[in-house]
């Protein structure tokens, strides 16, 4: 595994990464202090902007990436960074058995990402936390059976009245909360849930699609990392594969823009990172 910085950002502050991580990074990660949880987003996609191909049992990421040992490692990078790290319930379904730790997806650095955690004084494991507007969960997910990670199930009320219908005593593996909302989950009273209750600073958000587009869209991401694999997806009437905001459209005075914070290459992968722009420069 290689990773080489082609750019980045003057004037940035040093961070206390271990002298391991740095170098397998070829670099230092620290993330501002802020008045609502800090969030930041994880994706890779395609050079035609596919994040899935959304078919069965190839939904997931590491088909887009080609399984790239550099992005599992900054996949896992993040995660020991953050104090959660969120999902949404179809991102559960489309990728079975998957847990959201750094030792999970890039057990080589298990050691080191421990030792970030111990450095930061955080719980040796993130908050597991699904985004559910409808309830339907599988509980029998390893995110909820495994030792030491917590997991956090956010929802509406009828979400949690189905959860409560569906699992019985079964729910108590994990906390559930609803925001008090119909129809849908709001970006802020997510973030406020996870601020207020669980006192989260640091945020991953790892998608999918439609949520994403719904955080972008409420000004709730700060950073994104971007991993763009050298492969074509392609799209068609019949196979509508998602670019990373889902099916959120923007208007031309409303789109996002972000700005470069850095290029790292490895193989012939590129790895970005934004910060959000607050305007665009005329």
């Amino acid at each position: 595994m290689r990773i080489t910085t082609l750019y980045e950002q003057a004037g940035r502050q040093k961070s206390n990464l271990p002298t391991g991580l740095a170098e397998l990074y070829d670099g230092d990660l620290q993330f501002p202090e802020v008045h609502r949880p800090y969030v930041i987003s994880n994706f890779v996609q395609t050079i035609d902007g596919v994040v899935s191909f959304q078919m069965p049992g190839h939904s997931g990421g590491t088909q887009i990436s080609g399984g790239s040992a550099e992005d599992r490692f900054v996949m896992g990078l993040l995660r020991s960074c953050a104090d959660a790290v969120l999902v949404g319930s179809g991102t559960l379904r489309g990728d079975p058995g998957h847990v959201r730790t750094a030792e999970f997806i890039y057990p080589e650095a298990k050691d080191l990402y421990a030792s970030v955690r111990k450095t930061i004084g955080k719980p040796l494991l993130p908050l597991n936390v699904i985004l559910t507007a409808s309830g339907r969960i599988d509980l029998q997910e390893p995110t909820f059976h495994t030792d030491g990670l917590k997991a956090l199930i956010i929802t509406t009320d009828k979400g949690a009245a189905r959860l409560a219908q569906d699992h019985g005593q079964a729910l108590s593996v994990t906390t559930v909360r609803s925001t008090g909302e119909k129809g849908a989950t709001s970006p802020r009273s997510v973030l406020k849930i996870l601020a207020k209750e669980f006192g989260v600073r640091l945020l991953l958000h790892e998608g999918g699609p439609t949520i994403f587009g719904e955080f972008l869209s409420a000004g709730m991401i700060d950073e994104l990392f971007l991993t763009l694999a050298p492969q074509l997806a392609g799209r068609g009437k019949d196979a509508p594969r998602p670019s990373l905001a889902g099916e959120r459209l923007f208007l031309p005075e409303t789109a996002p823009w972000m700005t470069l914070r850095s290029i790292k290459k490895a193989s012939d992968h590129l790895l970005l990172r934004y910060s959000i722009a607050a305007k665009k420069s005329s």
